[in-house]
Order: C-alpha cells, then structure tokens, then sequence
C-alpha cells in the first residue's frame, strides 16, 4: 500500500518554501492541470492583521497563487466564508489577503457568504445532524480546490489547520447548523461532499495560546507543510508541535470516514524532517473549559467565536485579579431550547450573545433576571466586562460616552499586555 506524501519545508522565503514543498509532492504540473480552474482557500475566517496570525500570511497566500500560475490553470479563484458575526471581505482586507491575491494576479476573489447561485448536496450516511449542505456552483464545479491553512490553537477543536479549514465553505446558516451537532463528524460530512485535493500549510508564524482571534500568541516556527491528505497533513503538524493527536477529536472522525491516514507508519515524510523543525506550542485548550473549574458553564451548541471570547475573558479574569471576586456564577453560551437545570437566575447568570435571547425571554417570562451579553458575537471586552459589572451589555449608559469606553479599553488592554509579558518572563 503506498503511503500519504507530506513535505516539510523550513526556511525564510514563503516563495520558495511554497515551491519546495510542491516540488516534493511531485511538482505543480503534477498537482494542478493545464487549463483547469482552480480555488485557493486561505483562513481569512476573522478579522486580524498580517502580524496577528489570525489569517493565513498574505505571503504565503500570495506564493500559492504565483506557484499554481506555473501550471498554467485557466482561472485562479480565492474564495472564503468567515465566521459568524464577520464580513469576509472586511477580513481579507485587514488581514492583508486581498491586496496579496491581487499582487499575485488572481483571477477572482469570491464572498462564500454572498453566493446565491448554490446547489443542495446530499451527504451520504451522515455521522452528524448535518444531512445536506447547499454549496456555491463555482466551488462544487471547480476543477481543483487549493486548501491554505495556518495552524492554530482553537477552544472549539484545540486546534485548526488543514481539516477544519474546510469549514470556509459554507455559509452562515450551514456554520451555525454544524455547531448544533457533533461539530468533529460535521466536518468530516462535509469533507465527504467537497473535498480540497491540495493543502497547503502555513506554519511560518503558526499562533500558540488562547486562539483563533487575537489572543492568541503568533511564534516563530518558519515552516510549509504540504500533502494531498489533509489528514496526514494535520496529524504531522500535531507531531511537528507536540501535540498528542489522541487529545484531538476530529482524528476519529477522519478515520471513520476514511479521509486520510493518522499512523507514522503510512505518512512518508519529505524534505525536512519532524526531528529538524520540532518545537513544542502552548495548547491552551487541551483542559476545555474545565480549566476554569470554579466556574459553571454551559456551552452546548455554542459557536467557537463565543467560546473564544469567553475563554479569552476568562484568562483576563485572572490575570487582572477578578477571577475569585466571580466565583462560582453561571455563564450560559450557545443556542438552548430550554434553561439549563441548576443555573442560579439574578446576577450571578449570565447569558452570552444574541442565541441566548430566546432563554432571556423565558426567564422574563418566569419572572425571573439574568445579566444579558448582546452581539453575534459579542464585542471583545463584553463578556469580561458583564461578569465584572453585572450589568447588561451593550449598555446605554456607554453608548451615550464612547470616549469612556474607549479608554477603559485602553486602559484594560495595557495592563492586560503588561501582565501577560510579566507571564511570559515566570
């Protein structure tokens, strides 16, 4: 039986680094036909800049587009969906993506969001809820689809890369769908319908932490990670970063839909070794939330963006000395059809992003209150600040002075960077 191909590359020079890569696969001609059309799909899924590692690097992205152009494929298209709550074409332009795709000469870049021209595709034994799914045309009847990952840490998944990258295809309505289910066998019912044939790793400033938003911590790692099998891919990224991929979830999935290999034994490794560029990264959600254990949470059905942002709150709590003073309260995220048994209603509940409107209701209704977190998602400070406060957020009395919001922001944000350094150096 022969093996799944993965290439290592380390260097300095995304160009050639995206070259060598391909180049141990076979070379772009062998990967990419003549006249063919062509997806390039980076991680454009939030806002963040270039430096943040939010988003595949505009350089990694710019050199995918300029090594497929030498394939001579008939059209190029960079395509992405961002998460919920986010505009992808707002994403792309901070990240730096747009203006690199356009530096590169891409043919088009497509909002997956904004396409109406979509066909129903039916998923063949579901392992998830996720029965169909409704895909644009021009994705579904591309030629070749170009997977452009950057690894991070993520509360939902403990991290992403090749396989969840996939999510990017779907729409909002479809997003939401998969986070109402078994989000590992969601991903890998979708990769049953659409598959990418080429992934493309970007490991050059992978980002470590409390990720995929702005928390986490981009580091140093300098290295493409290239394959066909997006599984194999992902599981020597796990191995090139210390991860143990029996933490990870979506491993079995893959294997129960036989998407790719996991074992060492059946990955060929190229170009560099796992030895050579090995280098360990703080994975902030190996725990799950269970690292905040004196706090009680509900987060069934909850989107990863509100579980970043609450994980991410949290880690503020402790850091700027109010985690304790909170102690012991309620906090409820994601879409509930009922109120969760043994929650505490008054200030010590807190519900988290519009989903949660309907459960506020019902607790009005019954005659009861809540601390209310507003926003799809929510803004970065307002979890933080509705479990500091014990007030509804957005609140009108801010609203009325921006000015002051503003520099409470500030204010949190500098001791926040001062605390965390002084972390670092412990």
């Amino acid at each position: 039986m022969s093996k799944s191909i993965v290439s290592i590359v380390k260097g300095t020079d995304a160009k050639k680094m995206v070259e060598d890569a391909l180049n141990h696969l076979g070379g772009v001609d062998s990967l990419i036909k003549e006249g063919s059309t062509v997806i390039v799909k980076p991680n454009g899924g939030h806002v963040g800049s270039p430096e943040s590692s939010v988003c595949t690097s505009p350089a990694v992205v710019k050199a995918v587009i300029e090594t497929l152009r030498k394939a001579n494929p008939k059209k190029i298209i960079l395509a992405e969906s961002s998460a919920i709550g986010c505009d992808t074409m707002e994403c792309l332009e901070v990240s730096g993506i747009l203006k690199a795709a356009e530096e590169a000469g891409v043919d088009d870049i497509r909002d997956i969001k904004s396409d109406t021209d979509l066909i129903r595709i039916q998923i063949q034994n579901p392992r998830s809820a996720l029965i169909n799914v409704k895909l644009p045309r021009f994705l579904v009847e591309a030629d070749h689809i170009v997977n452009v990952p950057i690894f991070k840490t993520h509360v939902s998944m403990v991290f992403t890369c090749a396989l969840k990258n996939i999510k990017g295809v779907v729409q909002d309505s479809i997003h939401g769908a998969m986070h109402m289910t078994d989000l590992a066998a969601a991903m890998m019912d979708l990769w049953s319908v659409i598959k990418a044939d080429l992934s493309i790793a970007d490991l050059i400033r992978p980002m470590e932490g409390f990720g995929p938003h702005t928390t986490g911590n981009p580091v140093d790692f300098g290295c493409i990670v290239a394959s066909q099998d997006p599984v194999a891919l992902d599981a020597t990224v796990c191995r090139m970063v210390g991860l143990d991929i029996n933490d990870v979830d979506y491993f079995k999935a893959a294997r129960d839909r036989e998407l790719g290999v996991v074992d060492e034994n059946e990955i060929e490794i190229r170009g560099n070794t796992i030895k050579e560029v090995y280098k360990p990264l703080h994975l902030s959600y190996l725990e799950g939330f269970a690292a905040w254990p004196e706090y009680n949470f509900y987060i069934e059905n909850a989107c990863s963006s509100c579980q970043g942002l609450m994980a991410f709150s949290m880690v503020k709590l402790k850091l700027l000395g109010e985690y304790d003073k909170n102690k012991g309260i309620d906090i409820v995220l994601g879409r509930k059809k009922e109120i969760p048994e043994g929650v505490r209603f008054g200030k010590d509940l807190i519900l988290v992003g519009d989903c949660t409107n309907f459960l506020k209701k019902k607790i009005k209704e019954a005659g009861k209150s809540c601390i209310h977190v507003g926003g799809c998602p929510p803004g970065e400070p307002l979890p933080y600040w509705g479990i500091t406060d014990r007030v509804d957020f957005p609140n009108p009395d801010l609203v009325k002075d921006p000015k002051k919001v503003r520099q409470r922001l500030e204010d949190e944000t500098e001791l926040l960077l001062k605390k965390i350094k002084e972390k670092k150096k412990e």
